[in-house]
């Protein structure tokens, strides 16, 4: 096949692709009322979905961990690989619709893709099976006024806030909690203020 006609044909396909994507936003929109009200979460609701029971969360665990795992001799390695495993096999996604979702474990890692609560969900879970009680997801608003998920914990006397939406080292955004907040950017944007914070135990509200 000629060059032409195959760059042709790839921009035909692109062109569906985008006008198919076009159709599935309008009809989110269309019924993003009653999405949003089907997807509605009390707090007690909002902890659980913080599970170290899940099978998939177990499944995933079950590959990472190393050998007689023990916490906290093995902990902060093995979290390191599961940070890394979350930003390299799921797909950071950011939702251009007014429609509210919460993916569980099973349908994050079928798809692949999640958005940025849905990542921290997932990470703070993993966290979570490896015997972390301090990991929490924190939803920030940014200075861009804009908000944003990523995962806060603590060990050892150090902070870590662990984004899987973007990549970054492990101990990129680490030390006292003051220090992780003024590090931290997200695309360029640096953090304003926290929102809500919750794990499998607790929910805090700083509005």
């Amino acid at each position: 096949m000629e060059e032409s006609e195959q760059t042709r044909l790839t921009a035909s396909a692109d062109t569906a692709e985008k006008a198919r994507l076009k159709l599935y936003k309008t009809l989110l929109e269309k019924y993003a009322d009653i999405i949003n009200e089907k997807e509605k979460r009390t707090v007690g609701e909002i902890k659980q979905f913080i599970s170290k029971d899940n099978l998939t969360i177990q499944s995933i665990l079950g590959e990472l961990l190393p050998e007689n795992y023990s916490f906290p001799e093995n902990y902060l390695t093995t979290a390191e690989t599961v940070f890394a495993f979350v930003k390299k096999e799921i797909a950071y996604v950011e939702p251009d619709t007014t429609v509210n979702f919460w993916l569980t474990p099973q349908e994050i890692f079928s798809t692949r893709v999640a958005d940025d609560e849905d990542l921290s969900v997932f990470l703070c879970s993993l966290l979570y099976g490896l015997g972390d009680e301090e990991a929490s997801v924190v939803i920030a608003e940014l200075d861009n006024l804009k908000t944003h998920a990523f995962v806060l914990t603590e060990f050892g006397g150090k902070q870590y806030l662990l984004d899987p939406a973007q990549d970054h080292s492990f101990d990129a955004f680490s030390g006292s909690q003051e220090e992780c907040i003024k590090r931290y950017r997200f695309h360029g944007t640096s953090l304003k203020r926290f929102l809500y914070k919750f794990n499998h135990s607790q929910y805090e509200q700083f509005l």
